[in-house]
């Protein structure tokens, strides 16, 4: 089931729902995400609203969203006594302003985050909305412990290590069949990162795709080798660099690229053997994003360009790629020599450190759970 406002309106309105919210869901609340007065709490996805009554009954002033009608309308049905704020929002594709320029001190995601595709995204913007000493509770299935046919609605362990990368603080609980994913500081410092298996040869040659939506997004995969990647790989015997790019994206993602230019040649060594890649910048693309080699990659999503400091372990390469077309975002790059092409434009030089000083939050009310 994708997230799609006419499944699930339809999927409630047929007097559908999800599991009760437990005891130890309850206790897990209370124990690391305790409410004081003026605590503000924000429930992603909030279905029937359960969970978002009984965080009101702690305390909090709740801003409960979904993305379907008659899920609200259920919710305010049932527990028409909570004081709850109920907002019909998509949380990955609208606008926000319906939650106005709230600063949390609680987010939880119950049993909705495998619905969302750019969790890392989602999740980092939300942190953002953080006061300090704030929580990210994500509460999902685990694959292990659901059945194929309903695979969608839980995580496996990689798309777990996926959604945590990029998180300061990362606690992760069991609550009965279901796993607890405690996050706190939402930006950990992006960092270029090897693969473990030595470059072999006298030299590597490469090509990495940048690949932004209509919204300026930037695609990223989290790779099986527990890193973010862009689309790219090897260059094939003698096709030319921004053919070894589009092919690459295609092979990967199942997109197909409506034009391609090369905008530098980064050269660097691994493991002591010289590397030259090429960075391609793709014009458009069409087609349907899928993950085509899943033995190399568990998953692709669209990254914000102001957010690429806060990934955790990126690929080298892809780092300094990203710093060529967005210069500063990555901050303490190891040396890269960087030959920009005609057609580039100036674009700033790669691995230049960001002088932005980073957002502040807001002081919070509420006391912060030893992780």
């Amino acid at each position: 089931m994708g997230i799609n406002r006419t499944v699930w309106s339809e999927h409630y309105s047929q007097g559908r729902g999800f599991r009760r919210l437990g005891d130890d869901e309850k206790k897990l609340i209370v124990e690391h995400a305790p409410a004081q007065k003026g605590c503000r709490a924000l429930d992603v996805g909030c279905g029937t609203g359960e969970m978002s009554a009984y965080l009101a009954s702690l305390g909090y002033e709740v801003d409960a969203v979904d993305l379907a009608d008659t899920a609200l309308a259920r919710a305010r049905t049932d527990h028409p006594d909570a004081t709850v704020r109920w907002l019909r929002l998509d949380i990955e594709r609208d606008d926000p302003a319906p939650l106005d320029d709230a600063l949390y001190d609680l987010v939880v995601f119950r049993l909705s985050v495998a619905f969302v595709h750019d969790r890392t995204r989602v999740l980092h913007a939300l942190g953002r909305r953080l006061r300090e000493g704030g929580t990210v509770l994500v509460i999902t299935p685990l694959a292990a412990h659901t059945s194929a046919e309903k695979r969608h609605i839980a995580l496996d362990e990689d798309e777990i290590s996926a959604l945590t990368c990029g998180w300061t603080i990362v606690q992760r609980l069991a609550v009965g069949d279901l796993a607890a994913l405690v996050l706190r500081g939402p930006c950990a410092d992006t960092v270029a990162t090897e693969r473990s298996v030595p470059a072999t040869g006298y030299a590597v040659a490469g090509a990495l795709a940048i690949v932004t939506d209509e919204h300026g997004r930037v695609l990223l995969g989290w790779s099986n080798r527990g890193m973010w990647e862009l689309p790219g790989g090897k260059i094939e015997g003698a096709e030319p660099l921004d053919g070894a790019g589009v092919r690459e994206l295609a092979e990967e993602t199942g997109l197909h690229a409506t034009g391609a230019s090369v905008v530098t040649i980064l050269t660097d060594a691994a493991q002591g053997v010289p590397r030259v890649t090429a960075v391609i910048r793709i014009a458009g693309v069409t087609g349907t994003l899928i993950t085509a080699e899943p033995e190399k990659f568990t998953r692709w999503e669209w990254h914000d360009p102001h957010a690429l400091g806060c990934l955790g372990p990126v690929f080298t390469p892809g780092a300094q790629a990203l710093n060529t077309v967005w210069p500063g975002v990555i901050a303490g790059l190891p040396p890269v020599h960087s030959y920009p092409t005609a057609n580039a434009g100036p674009r700033g030089s790669a691995g230049c450190r960001s002088t932005a000083s980073p957002p502040t939050a807001a002081s919070s009310p509420c006391p912060q759970a030893p992780a």
